[in-house]
């Protein structure tokens, strides 16, 4: 296999491109069971599948359906998410990955989020380590506030919703001139653009603007369109910083502060976008310590604590860290804080901790967070992902997972799809099977519905013994369901005989072609419904982390 590969008039290092993407999936919110092993593994398959789109598309790539689910946020809200199939997701990667190292120089140092890592030590790491850029913009504005200035601090409402693809081409095409590369690599960034552009057209949220939430590729596209911004806020002369979607600007007082909102709010209606304004402040040294905090979660003395720990990569001094994280985990969820910063710098280090064998998955520690996350599902759904990544690597008692069972059953607790869906896929990697479950995911998958929940039941009814439920089905697969839900149901019947599968074939679309095959052939997937739980190297504990840290 070459390492760029001319599928398209753009070159794609497809090596690359997956370790990219491999990496991006990390934190998805709905994540595949199988991690893509099957896929990832076996490059020349997906070059052959693009291949196979451009044949049938006349030389043009036809991307395939998006399928927008709604993920709860924090205060009763919800967002959306867009998700795309393997292959799709696989160029928008491709597109980024290669216009990255032409645009990132473009943005202006007081860019602290996903800027590019020329100098990475190996190629999954595109990006610089976020948690050390959080931290430079953590202190940079910090200081602000102890030499008796002023700081506005804001973040922008609903920012990937309201990126419109328009300003997405005008703000690459803009830049263009200013690109350093030939006027033959211009033509190829031109034509990957206008690739991106017709793609986004297909996948963005309402045909106008809506960028894919959750993708390191959209917040590369996202830095790009608020260069413009950023360039005006720091000709105006303004002490200006930005961190996805949070800004901060260090003034000299507060009628400072509000001039510099107002200048700020001038510019961004520009893009069509605006401020948050109930996450917008002006802090001074007179603010109340607590609102301080608010913003400044890396200040407080036990979060600076454990980190100096980490950075030290001893193992005897990490582990001194785990009483320290297990008191903040348990207060964060008892005060209703699992969307702050600091509750996933907590959880994410407990997921390392379990994943190098190093915190005791069955210890009185492990008990009392399974209880009291448990306890939580109603009241805080929107953590219910990171929920699960932590309780999936605890020793659950069968007390705790009838709780879990418990909730599932009540609908009126269990009313978010996406909640459920983690859910499910946490009780088929437990293997806890009931009648009343059991029931409960026939009655879902026989629904013929298209909820985002249904996927995690196939999977579910496959892993605790109930195939032949999943095989009875067959007859019900359609071409034209999302590409989760059929990918699901070929991982849940993937060990049903040959003559059974047949009945398949004629329904499969070139994306899902030959999956059980390839999940067969490969040692670490075959036979599996949902994959193990992945460990980690102790050694690089402190750069696996989690991006959102």
């Amino acid at each position: 296999m070459n390492t760029n590969e001319q599928l398209l008039t753009f070159p794609i290092n497809v090596k690359a491109t997956l370790a990219h993407m491999k990496q991006d999936m990390r934190d998805d919110w709905f994540s595949d069971t199988l991690k893509y092993e099957d896929l990832f593994s076996v490059p020349k398959d997906l070059i052959d599948t693009i291949r196979t789109n451009l044949e049938l598309g006349h030389g043009q790539y036809v991307a395939g359906t998006k399928n927008i689910y709604d993920v709860p946020k924090a205060s009763h809200g919800l967002r959306y998410s867009l998700e795309i199939d393997f292959y799709d997701r696989f160029l928008y990667q491709a597109i980024c990955s290669y216009l990255i190292p032409y645009y990132d120089p473009l943005l202006s140092t007081r860019v602290l989020s996903h800027r590019y890592n020329k100098h990475r030590s190996k190629e999954k790491y595109l990006f610089k380590n976020r948690i050390e850029l959080w931290q430079t913009f953590e202190g940079i504005t910090h200081l602000c506030i102890k030499d008796g200035g002023a700081l506005l601090v804001t973040d922008l409402i609903n920012y990937f919703e309201h990126i419109s693809i328009a300003s997405v081409e005008n703000s690459f095409l803009s830049l263009i001139s200013k690109v350093k590369a030939s006027g033959a690599e211009k033509n190829k960034i031109r034509s990957a653009i206008f690739t991106l552009i017709a793609l986004l057209k297909k996948w963005c949220f309402n045909d106008i603007h809506g960028l894919p939430q959750n993708r390191d590729a959209s917040s590369f596209l996202a830095n790009v369109v608020l260069v413009a911004v950023d360039q005006k806020m720091v000709e105006l002369g303004y002490d200006y910083y930005r961190y996805v979607d949070d800004i901060r600007i260090v003034c000299g007082d507060s009628l400072k502060a509000r001039k510099a909102l107002s200048d700020l709010i001038s510019e961004l209606r520009k893009l069509g976008l605006n401020i948050n304004s109930k996450k917008t402040s002006i802090l001074t040294s007179a603010s109340l310590e607590q609102d301080i905090k608010e913003f400044f979660p890396g200040y407080d003395d036990r979060s600076l604590a454990i980190d100096n720990m980490w950075k030290s990569k001893n193992k005897k001094v990490i582990t001194r860290s785990v009483p320290l994280l297990y008191d903040m985990l348990m207060e964060l969820i008892s005060k209703n804080e699992t969307q702050s910063r600091q509750f996933r710098f907590c959880i994410n280090r407990f997921k390392s901790l379990i994943s190098t064998n190093i915190f005791e998955t069955k210890s009185i520690f492990a008990k009392e967070i399974s209880i009291n996350i448990i306890s939580h599902l109603v009241d805080q759904p929107v953590s219910t992902d990171q929920f699960c990544r932590l309780l999936a690597g605890l020793e659950l008692e069968m007390s705790e997972l009838q709780s879990i069972e418990a909730f599932m059953l009540d609908d009126a607790k269990a009313i978010f799809h996406w909640q459920n869906f983690h859910l499910w896929l946490l009780l088929a990697y437990k293997k806890y099977k009931s009648v009343s479950l059991v029931n409960k995911a026939l009655e879902r998958t026989k629904s013929n519905k298209r909820d985002a929940d249904i996927p995690a039941c196939f999977i579910y009814l496959a892993a605790v013994g109930e195939e032949k439920q999943v095989e009875a089905l067959i007859p019900n697969f359609q071409s034209d369901w999302p590409y989760q839900h059929q990918r699901f149901f070929l991982i849940a019947v993937q060990n049903s005989d040959s003559v059974t599968l047949k009945q398949l074939v004629p329904k499969i679309t070139p994306q899902l072609m030959g999956t059980i095959n390839r999940i067969k052939k490969n040692k670490q997937v075959s036979g599996l419904y949902i994959h193990e739980y992945e460990n980690s190297s102790f050694e690089e504990i402190y750069e696996e982390l989690s991006p959102y840290d």
